[in-house]
This record gives C-alpha cells, structure tokens and sequence, in this order.
C-alpha cells in the first residue's frame, strides 16, 4: 500500500482507521437490524400478510447485488487469511472485510427503507 500514499500514511495508521470503520459500520449494522425487526413486528400487526406487499423487483435486485458484494469480499478476506506465507499484508485483509459490511450494510439500508415506507402508509391509511 505504500506505493498509492508514499509517506502520507503508513501501514499502520491505515489499518487502524480501516479498523475504526469497521467499527463504525458495525455499529450501524447492529442499529439497522433492531430498527428493521422493530418495524417487521409493528408491519406483522396491522397487516397480518405483509409479505405480498414486499414484492418490488428492483430492491430485490438491488439486495441481492448487495448481498452478493458482502458474501464475495467476506469469501476473498477468509480465503487470504488461510494462506499466511503468500497472503497480502494485514491492511489488504481488512480492506475485503471493508468492502464486505459495506455491502451489508447497504443491504439492511435496503429493506430499513423499504420496511419504513411500508410503515408510513400503514399510518396514513389510518
């Protein structure tokens, strides 16, 4: 990595700010997750067969892509991490695993914004 920031910034600085966003992104992916079980529950509720109203082609594209993302750059920072003696520094592994939450979450993004229109017309329909 030296090459793309010469004596900018060295190894160590950029793997602990890789490290604190990803530190970051966990947290948000932990937020996401409560905030879309929360308003599945409320969904469930009002509407008992919600899942006929999630049928939109293009999130599911979108998700999946997403989905995709995360499980292919999950599978390439595992499978460098098996390789020890010829695998790329410390800052390569994380930044495939990066690159993976990232796809996370953009994918629990996703289905919060989704969950969240639902909910809104679910109120305005009252």
């Amino acid at each position: 990595m030296d090459y793309w920031f010469g004596n900018l910034i060295n190894e160590y600085i950029l793997y602990k700010i890789i490290e604190g966003i990803i530190a970051i992104l966990s947290m948000i992916i932990f937020y996401l997750g409560i905030n879309i079980a929360l308003n599945w529950k409320f969904i469930n509720k009002e509407i008992p067969n919600s899942n006929e109203l999630i049928s939109q082609n293009q999130s599911f594209y979108r998700s999946t892509m997403f989905i995709f993302i995360a499980g292919f750059f999950m599978l390439v920072h595992e499978f460098f991490e098996g390789l020890e003696k010829d695998a790329p520094d410390f800052v390569t592994y994380e930044l495939f695993e990066l690159i993976a939450l990232s796809g996370l979450v953009l994918f629990l993004y996703e289905w919060h914004k989704i969950l969240l229109k639902l909910k809104k017309n679910i109120l305005i329909s009252r």
